[in-house]
């Protein structure tokens, strides 16, 4: 066996293998390069996907006369001076591999002008290997054509897809980075016809907003409107985007979309959190849209894991994971998704001031009061199954719901409402005894209070008390004890005025979805799902 040096065609061609998957992997490594050069526009031009002609025009800073020809060397670039540098990555190119390894495996044309130049510099190419180099007349910024891709790698080249399958891959990659930089105008013709076309977003110093606008470009207006919004930052990390409500969803995992510091990456952990923080708001084989743009310190994410710097490695990867299911968990929790009616005007302070003198009525279901009526979000009640399972449906979907843990959720969260003004007013002299629900009779009131003061305290103390949190563990355990304990167990019969209660109880609390254990609440199959597995086609 002879060891010998690799000489530099087939050396360019090898990192083609690894850099240059598909004219999408082209597509993508020149938009990079585009945005790194600080382009505002970008156009990219394709025939047949991609796979007969890539053009990409930006207006960036462009190269000089001397710089160009560099670039085509391998690990050649400007955007690493020093061993520090690649510590804390902050571009999306960084190994200058890309544009050598894709003019190994291609006819290329490239023409660039500098800011401070009169000319720009012409370069023509295939296989690597330069044929013309000439100054002419440039725009400033950069063109690079790319024909033929593959055109000396035929092993390569017959593994390419049809023409539509390579433009919907080229798209998609264009996609990803265009959500990631909605200040750039990005422009895509395939065959000449345009086929995607984002204006920059406009400039109001909102992050979400530009981000909304992008999205509203890319899939419609009317899509980003329904989408909620995500905006959460913490222990130097910041989580922001827009994903769907339940009701809006997709078949596959294409809408699971996320950035880190402006780089799309494909990270099964962070998909993994995105469908944790759904777990089980949706039906099965169906996945939520999720735009999702990471911010951490450069210094504690590295990029230099694979050559086509798609997937990265967190110095803290739980963490991370952690912040995307609060972050992503807290948009779902907002009223948008679970809607709550609010009572009327004066209904609350109405029906306190009715319960310290009306306590002989007959406790309601469940000693709870009546619910006020609020939109279904399980739709109608069906039946029971097995006595533990309640049905309902909407128009849209079949929910499962377990009716102790459902339960258990709702008297947990009426506890700890009343415990949030009970324990301080007792603390001041107050005495209560319950009669069930929001009935109470007051025993005893402390002696500075007079007249209908004691009245008036408690009705502020229930307004301004009830909607605090509690952060002591053992507080919030023991309520999930009493919870638990209280709350109607499986294999009860309920009937039907009983189950739709229950039903209606649990849309109005604040995390209807689990019980304060974590156990899941809801199962739910899509009616499409049903649909298409009996063959109804209407």
């Amino acid at each position: 066996m002879t060891i010998r040096k690799l000489p530099d065609h087939l050396v360019n061609k090898i990192a083609a293998g690894e850099v240059v998957e598909r004219p999408a992997s082209a597509v993508k490594e020149l938009v990079e390069n585009a945005v790194d050069a600080g382009a505002r526009t970008i156009a990219v031009d394709l025939r047949e996907g991609g796979s007969a002609l890539i053009r990409v025009i930006d207006d960036g800073s462009g190269m000089s006369a001397t710089e160009l020809p560099v670039a085509l060397e391998r690990h050649a670039t400007s955007k690493l001076e020093r061993d520090e540098d690649l510590d804390a990555i902050a571009t999306l190119g960084f190994r200058g591999e890309a544009l050598p390894a894709i003019c190994a495996v291609s006819r290329f044309t490239i023409v660039s002008r500098a800011r401070d130049a009169t000319e720009g510099l012409r370069l023509a190419g295939e296989g690597g290997a330069l044929t013309h180099e000439l100054l002419v007349p440039a725009e400033i910024g950069t063109s690079i054509e790319v024909r033929d891709l593959f055109f000396n790698t035929p092993a390569r080249l017959k593994f390419l897809k049809s023409a539509p399958t390579e433009l919907a891959a080229s798209l998609r990659a264009v996609a990803h980075l265009a959500l990631a930089h909605p200040a750039v105008h990005v422009r895509v013709t395939n065959n000449a016809r345009a086929v995607m076309t984002l204006p920059a977003a406009a400039d109001r110093g909102d992050v979400l907003g530009a981000f909304r606008d992008r999205l509203g470009a890319l899939l419609s207006y009317e899509i980003a409107g329904r989408l909620l919004p995500v905006d959460r930052t913490e222990h130097g990390i910041t989580v922001r985007g827009f994903v769907s409500p339940p009701d809006l969803s997709r078949g596959g995992r294409d809408e699971l979309i996320v950035t880190v510091n402006g780089r799309p990456v494909r990270d099964p952990a962070l998909m993994h959190s995105m469908l944790e923080a759904y777990r089980p708001l949706l039906a099965r084989d169906r996945f939520p849209m999720v735009y999702l743009s990471i911010t951490v310190p450069s210094a504690d994410v590295d990029v230099n894991v694979h050559p086509t710097k798609a997937w990265v490695r967190f110095r803290h990867p739980r963490l991370v994971q952690e912040m995307i299911v609060a972050a992503v968990g807290e948009a779902l929790r907002r009223s948008s998704v679970v809607p709550r009616v609010p009572a009327s005007a004066g209904e609350s302070r109405e029906t306190t001031s009715a319960a310290f003198v009306d306590a002989t009525e007959q406790a309601p279901l469940f000693a709870e009061p009546a619910a006020p009526y609020g939109p279904p979000v399980f739709g109608r009640v069906l039946g029971q199954v097995q006595d533990t399972f309640i049905v309902t449906t909407s128009e849209r979907e079949v929910f499962f719901l377990d009716q102790h843990v459902a339960h258990e959720r709702v008297l947990y969260e009426r506890l700890e409402e009343d415990q949030r003004w009970r324990q301080p007013l007792e603390r001041l002299g107050f005495a209560f005894d319950g009669f069930g629900g929001q009935a109470i009779l007051v025993r005893a009131v402390p002696a500075l209070l007079k007249a209908d003061e004691p009245k008036r305290l408690i009705e502020a103390a229930v307004d301004e008390l009830a909607p605090a949190k509690s952060t002591e563990p053992q507080f919030e355990r023991a309520l999930a004890f009493v919870a638990c304990r209280a709350a109607i167990k499986a294999n009860v019969p309920l009937d039907r005025e009983e189950m739709e209660r229950l039903v209606q109880d649990l849309s109005r609390t604040a995390t209807p979805y689990f019980c304060p254990h974590g156990r899941p609440i809801v199962s739910r199959i899509s009616v499409n799902d049903i649909r298409r597995e009996l063959k109804r086609n209407w």
